[in-house]
């Protein structure tokens, strides 16, 4: 039994196509496709296909019409759109449609090729940060999280989110296009062969961007001699074994991070925004990974709480 047939046979709770405007038409589209894929075990996203089909003839001809066609006609018309949708699940055209989707799952890392897109000013480095060495990352390759053995270079993401800095949301457009880099040039949702072989590929590191600041580079090797993630995970450890005095270490530690990063903003004249891509994530940012974060008291002193947004 097609997917189609399941769905008639096990009839549609919103009611019969021939009663459907067509707004109910198109949300009860939008569910098959996303059983379609869940029966596929596919990692093609929804708005993928979507955005595949939205741009067929038959799409838009059943849209046009269907005001106007009677209940037959529109039994008719609704078997053909399920008929055009498997086969769209089935055979991804291998082109990109510019349905962002991509982008919603992750920024990219950057290569040593890209490094040319940032001296040349094409992106900006306040848009950067740095990944470091230890650090717990996701990948839109793999669905689990993986400590990084060495320490990557990536675009900024919107707060609270996987979705890329350049992605415009309302266009579903990136507004770097023209100078993405290299692993978006690679992305293919519907074949992850080529995004697999980049992966194996030099990433940039903080070494290549600041190759001719010796002095930066020793600020960056003292920082993460003394403030490693390591380090940072090390102390939560003692803070779980060992309770309130381990807390106290914590929260120096945390403390005295955020005190090498402007510190040395201020001796190096570095612009705040710039922090993340020199010193990688702060402390205060990571330690929520652990469920905890840093409360600030009225007189300035710092405590740790159950992280609440999770």
């Amino acid at each position: 039994m097609s997917s189609s047939e399941h769905g008639n046979a096990q009839g549609n709770p919103v009611g019969y196509p021939a009663d459907w405007d067509t707004r109910a038409l198109r949300r009860n589209w939008l569910d098959h496709l996303q059983d379609l894929i869940e029966e596929q075990e596919a990692s093609i996203p929804l708005k993928r296909i979507e955005y595949q089909l939205e741009q067929s003839t038959v799409y838009h001809d059943i849209m046009q019409r269907w005001p106007k066609m009677d209940g037959s006609q529109r039994l008719k018309a609704w078997k053909l759109l399920l008929e055009y949708s498997e086969q769209a699940a089935r055979d991804i055209l291998p082109t990109c449609v510019q349905c962002g989707e991509c982008c919603r799952r992750g920024s990219p890392t950057l290569h040593i090729e890209d490094l040319e897109l940032l001296k040349e000013g094409r992106i900006s480095w306040d848009q950067l940060v740095t990944l470091r060495q230890g650090e717990p990352v996701r990948s839109p390759l793999q669905p689990k999280i993986f400590f990084l053995l060495d320490e990557r270079i990536k675009l900024r993401e919107k707060p609270e989110t996987q979705e890329c800095v350049f992605l415009e949301s309302s266009t579903d457009r990136c507004s770097i296009y023209t100078d993405r880099p290299l692993q978006c040039r690679a992305q293919a949702c519907w074949d992850g062969s080529a995004a697999k072989q980049l992966a194996e590929q030099a990433y940039l590191t903080r070494r290549d961007l600041f190759a001719h600041v010796e002095l930066l580079l020793d600020v960056i090797a003292k920082h993460h001699e003394r403030c490693s993630f390591a380090k940072l995970q090390e102390a939560v450890k003692r803070v779980e074994q060992d309770g309130e005095n381990a807390a106290h270490k914590l929260v120096e530690l945390l403390a005295y991070e955020d005190h090498f990063r402007n510190f040395f903003s201020e001796q190096f004249n570095i612009p705040r925004d710039n922090l993340d891509l020199i010193f990688g994530r702060s402390f205060a940012e990571l330690v929520p990974i652990f469920g905890l974060q840093v409360q600030v008291e009225a007189d300035g002193r710092r405590r740790l709480v159950p992280d609440r947004a999770r």
